[in-house]
């Protein structure tokens, strides 16, 4: 019986190890960026916004840019102090939709922080201009389409843009398709439609996968 109670006391002074988590951090961490860019000169500034977890929590955060197929291509950085983070954005990146994906955060007590994922398409802008002429109950429109040139550094004819004309009958009433057409090598398109009275016009140019379509301003006949 004695030497039951001390096998028994001697099992009661052995320390029980207590498994510990380990540390987390509280909140989290959030980027947002433009959805669309549009590049219309050999550098713009694109600018990040971060959340107010990151402000109240975290001491440092990275995002990476990543391009689909190219890889890296700069990144974005919550410094402890900016709620925001711009970057110049050369014409040269490409185009195409680009992850922003996490690399890092941490909060005053280096404890890692929950962090987001999002993307940011890159498109060439464009212009479209319209005008106008009628002839009886007929409307020629005619569009002019331009977009963003890397290797020129500005803008030039888009030739072989797919475009719609629209029509509406007041100013505050909805725009209707009325027809398509494909600009010419000078990037110009004419289309001619049936208009007995007077009505608003414009020339809608299609996204494409490298290019921002555009809708003119309206011209009135």
């Amino acid at each position: 019986m004695l030497a039951r109670v001390a096998a028994v006391a001697a099992i009661s002074l052995v320390p029980t190890a207590v498994a510990v988590a380990p540390a987390q951090a509280y909140g989290s961490c959030s980027i947002s960026v433009p959805s669309k860019v549009s590049i219309y000169s050999p550098y713009r500034e694109i600018t990040a916004k971060f959340s107010a977890g990151c402000v109240r929590y975290a001491q440092d955060a990275w995002w990476d840019i990543v391009h689909p197929t190219q890889g890296y291509s700069g990144g974005f950085n919550y410094d402890g102090t900016h709620s925001t983070d711009t970057i110049d954005w050369y014409d040269f990146e490409g185009t195409g939709t680009f992850k922003i994906r996490p690399e890092g955060a941490y909060d005053d007590d280096y404890d890692d922080l929950p962090q987001n994922s999002t993307t940011m398409t890159v498109k060439l802008g464009s212009r479209t201009t319209a005008s106008s002429t009628r002839s009886g109950r007929y409307v020629t429109v005619k569009g002019t389409a331009k977009r963003y040139s890397p290797a020129a550094g500005g803008y030039r004819p888009w030739s072989g843009a797919k475009a719609s004309l629209q029509m509406k009958s007041c100013s505050s009433c909805s725009w209707k398709y009325v027809k398509s057409g494909t600009t010419n090598g000078s990037g110009v398109v004419a289309m001619k439609a049936y208009a007995s009275t007077s009505r608003y016009w414009r020339v809608v140019t299609s996204d494409t996968s490298s290019t921002w379509g555009r809708a003119s301003s309206y011209t009135k006949r």
